[in-house]
Formats: structure tokens, sequence, C-alpha cells
């Protein structure tokens, strides 16, 4: 049997390889700033949530009763994206172990890592956060029967001083910016690598068979919100250890993209499909999971694809803005929501599918413009918003091409 499963892991890797070649350090970076800018994009759609006129959770799939178009779509982008979260946590874990080739660095490397990211993402939750709370807390005060106030979730007429520290420092719930706590889990993560680190280097199946299947069954593991993120983290530092090529060919990208928006299709129609009385099917749920790590492969291979084009190029550039976008875009995403639909003449599946589409390129339109005139005007309040990030995700243009891609990374990122 595991003669067996050596052999088709083989296969599998020499068919997703076929007509692939390793990336340069300059392609890699790119292709990674293009994964960072699209999947918050992409994070943006899935945080628009449901429309203002439906009853039915896109998280269920179409409502097959009330405007299936519209829903279908919203339903559909949703669980697309469902793998920007994984393979934004694989990718972190594939650069944070960028060391594994020196092993007795480790010690030095977690503690200096760990401290950077500390830096990097848990001051600019606690920043963005506070900055959130006393904005909506001013709202509250100023107008207790603001819509926006209803999409939080924080009651302020009922909050205790616990809940404020949650809000900003998502303790044991969610923060006021409820899309931080993939940004708190990865910190968590960070803060217990060392012992990920020891399960990669000495246990490394072990570390698979405890993760694995606590993300399948949906459990916390009591630390996380969910295990999404260290799951994948774990993944991504298995392979940086394994020494493993990140390559895709282009023949099995395009199989894996259409194996996976066929999956997604069927997901998204699911209602229609099996059909339910008031709550889903745990083993749906448990498929719906499933599907993310052939999403994670879809996406990055197409990742990799579009990124060598010129308009991916151009779109990279644009990498060192994904965190200032992930950080603001909610609740400024309800606020904009709220306001254009009022503007909506009937709601009809046309003019939902508009609003759904102008919510969020409008959203992404106001934080990108922010951020860029934001590092313009005042580059050291830019700097702490966005995580100490730079605005040049495009400056891989500057590194020497045969230059190994690890290295260039390593230092880049750390």
């Amino acid at each position: 049997m595991k003669l067996q499963a050596v052999k088709f892991g083989d296969g599998f890797t020499r068919w997703l390889r076929r007509d692939a070649r390793p990336p340069t350090a300059r392609e890699l970076s790119q292709a990674i700033g293009f994964a960072r800018i699209t999947l918050i994009v992409g994070l943006v759609f899935l945080h628009y949530m449901r429309y203002p006129n439906s009853q039915v959770s896109p998280f269920d799939g179409m409502d097959v009763a009330h405007h299936p178009l519209a829903t279908f779509v919203n339903s559909f982008v949703l669980f697309f994206f469902f793998s920007a979260v994984p393979l934004l946590s694989l990718i972190s874990g594939w650069l944070f172990f960028s060391f594994a080739a020196r092993p007795h660095a480790a010690r030095f490397e977690l503690q200096r890592r760990i401290r950077r990211r500390l830096r990097s993402l848990y001051l600019p939750l606690v920043f963005w956060n506070a900055v959130f709370l006393a904005i909506l807390l001013s709202l509250f005060l100023w107008r207790a029967s603001d819509p926006l106030l209803g999409v939080l979730n924080i009651r302020f007429e009922r909050a205790g001083w616990f809940d404020y520290l949650n809000a900003v420092f998502g303790l044991t719930r969610h923060p006021v910016g409820f899309q931080f706590w993939f940004v708190r889990d990865l910190f968590v993560t960070v803060l217990i690598s060392p012992l990920l680190w020891l399960l990669l280097r000495h246990a490394p199946y072990l570390g698979l068979a405890i993760l694995g299947p606590a993300w399948l069954a949906g459990h916390d593991l009591l630390i996380f919100f969910r295990s999404d993120v260290v799951f994948f983290f774990y993944l991504g530092g298995w392979l940086r250890i394994g020494g493993v090529s990140l390559e895709v060919g282009r023949r099995a990208a395009l199989t894996l993209a259409l194996a996976y928006v066929v999956l997604v299709a069927l997901r998204a129609a699911a209602p229609l499909l099996l059909g339910w009385d008031d709550q889903r099917p745990e083993w749906l749920s448990v498929a719906t999971r499933a599907m993310r790590p052939i999403g994670v492969l879809a996406c990055w291979g197409m990742v990799l694809q579009l990124a060598a084009t010129p308009v991916g190029a151009a779109v990279a550039r644009y990498g060192g803005l994904a965190f200032f976008l992930y950080a603001m875009h909610f609740p400024l995403i309800a606020e904009v929501k709220i306001q254009l639909w009022r503007l909506v003449p009937a709601p009809t599946d046309g003019w939902m599918l508009a609003h759904y589409l102008a919510s969020v390129l409008i959203t992404v339109a106001i934080a990108l413009c922010a951020g860029s005139l934001l590092a313009y005007k005042a580059p050291r309040c830019f700097a702490l918003m966005n995580g100490g990030r730079a605005l040049d995700a495009g400056n891989s243009r500057a590194e020497p091409a045969t230059r190994p891609a690890a290295a260039v990374l390593e230092r880049k990122r750390d």
C-alpha cells in the first residue's frame, strides 16, 4: 500500500510539472506578489457576504426560490475564493521556514522571525482595530440606529470590557475588523512555530496526521479561530523542508482550474441538486473543506501562468498594497453596500449582480487609492498600517534572475 502511494505521488508530481521549468527568483517573487493582491481582492468579493435583499447565506449555496442566478454567482465566487486563505497560509509557511537548509540556525531564526511577525502582523492588527473601534463607537454615540452597526460582531449597547478587548486584540473572539481573524491565527501559528519546526524535522507525518484531520473536521484546536491557517502553514513548511519545487505546468494548471471550477459550481448549486430542510448536512461541509487543496493547486498553477504575462507583471506591482487592502476593506465594503443599495432601482438579478460588482470594485479602488496616497504623503504611518511592507512589490525586477529563488525571497521577506 505504501509503495503504491509513493508511485501515485511520483506520477502525480511528474504530471504536475510535465511542461514546466523551475521559476527563477524574479518569476517566483512576481508570482507571490500577483497571488497576494489577486487573492486579497478575492477575499473582498467573499466578504461582500449576502445580498441586502437575500435571506439565504451564500455559504449554503444558491437560493433556489429567489434570484437563483444572482445568488449562484455570489455563492460560486465565495466558494472559489475559499482557497485564498489556505494558499496565502501555505505561501507564508514556505517563506517562514526558508532557513530549513540551515537547521543549525533554527533557534536564532525562529526567535528573530517571531519578533518580526509581532511587528508585521499583530501590531498592525491592534492598530487597525483600535481605529475601527474608535470610529464605530463614535458612530454609535452619534446615531445608534445606523445600519452599519448591525453588521458588526460587537453590539455597543450591551458590550462589556472584555468585548472591547476582543474587538481590538482578538483574544477569544474575532476583532471588530473580523477579517483580521486570519492575521491573528497566523500570528498564533508563528508563536507555536518552534513546535511546528520540531514536528517538521523529526515527525513530519505525525504533524500532518494531527493537523490534517483537525482541519478537515473543522476543529479549532482550542487556540485558533479556524485550523486552516496552521494546517496549510505547516504544509508550506513541509514543502520547504522537503525541497519541493513549486512549478506547475500549463496543462496541469488548466486541468486543475477546470476541475476546481466544476467542483465549485456543483457546490454552489448544491441546494438545487440535493436540497435540505433546515440545516445543510455535515458531510457537505466536510466535502467543501476537502475541495480547498484542489483549489490551492489550481490557483497556484494559474498564478504562475498569469503572473508571467505582461498584465500579470503589472498587477504584481500592487502586491505591496495587499495587506493594506486586506486591512481596510471591512467594514468599508459593508458601508459601500448600504449606500449603493439605495441606488438600485429594482431588486432583480441583473441589478443585484451590478450592485455586487460595484460594491467590490469601489471598495478596492478606495482602499488602493488611500494606500497609495498614504504611502506617498506619510510613509511611516503607511508602513505601520501595512505591516512594515513597502509599496514596492515590483522591486523584484532589480533582482538578478539567476539568483536562487529561496535566497532572494528569504532576504526580501525576513
